[in-house]
């Protein structure tokens, strides 16, 4: 359960994303709904995904006269199959963020609203040479620019979490493509040493060096737009 003060931002910034209840909304990790009580006041009709069978019949019997369809599902996998138009919104248990994350990458969502453990947040935000910009930021940021909203303490949530919280806005800036299916493993071997050469990791990874210079160039330093004209370049 989230309090109302992290309700009422989730709204703001689905509010500044589609103006107007205009998009559908999916809520990834329902729960007990005290979240979808706030969602189903901005939108017309609601998504809601659950794993847990005793939080789905609860919903289902608590937004019975509202237009709120309660999945029984892991609802990862469903990502794949919303529509441009759906804003997807998530509070969900922190050991399945990155596979969130990459998920709504991957898929044709032009938005989501997360809300995540703050070390989680801002590694999604932080610049190239910080120690914690890592393989997750520059394969996110690739795709999706990346938005921090407020900080919530674990008092915000039922049961209490042991870490802080940020809200998370993405917002697509480039579509997923199959050419960009083997980006990750890409970026996964140059970030297995990440304050190395980044001609040196290029070699390793890809076994050609592109036509650019990157003298001086380390790995963790080089901007996620780098990192994809690089592998476009290697992979063509």
């Amino acid at each position: 359960m989230v309090d109302c003060e992290l309700a009422l931002e989730v709204l703001r910034k689905l509010e500044e994303l589609c103006p107007g209840g205009q998009c559908c909304v999916y809520e990834l990790g329902s729960g007990l709904g005290s979240l979808t009580v706030f969602l189903r006041k901005y939108s017309s009709y609601v998504l809601c995904s659950e794993i847990d069978i005793r939080f789905v019949d609860y919903s289902r019997k608590r937004f019975l006269l509202d237009l709120v369809d309660v999945v029984a599902s892991d609802g990862i996998p469903l990502i794949q199959s919303l529509r441009g138009n759906c804003v997807l919104v998530s509070n969900t248990p922190y050991v399945v963020s990155s596979r969130i994350v990459v998920s709504i990458v991957k898929s044709s969502i032009r938005s989501a609203v997360l809300v995540l453990q703050d070390d989680v947040a801002r590694k999604l935000a932080a610049p190239p040479g910080a120690s914690n910009y890592g393989r997750i930021t520059a394969f996110t940021r690739s795709f999706m620019s990346v938005e921090l909203g407020g900080s919530y303490p674990p008092s915000s949530f039922k049961p209490k979490p042991k870490v802080w919280s940020t809200v998370v806005v993405l917002k697509r800036k480039r579509e997923w493509s199959k050419d960009f299916r083997d980006y990750e493993d890409f970026l996964r071997c140059l970030f297995n040493q990440r304050r190395r050469l980044l001609a040196k990791r290029l070699k390793k990874c890809s076994g050609a060096i592109p036509d650019v210079d990157l003298a001086g160039v380390r790995v963790f330093t080089a901007s996620p737009e780098l990192l994809l004209q690089l592998y476009l370049r290697s992979s063509s």
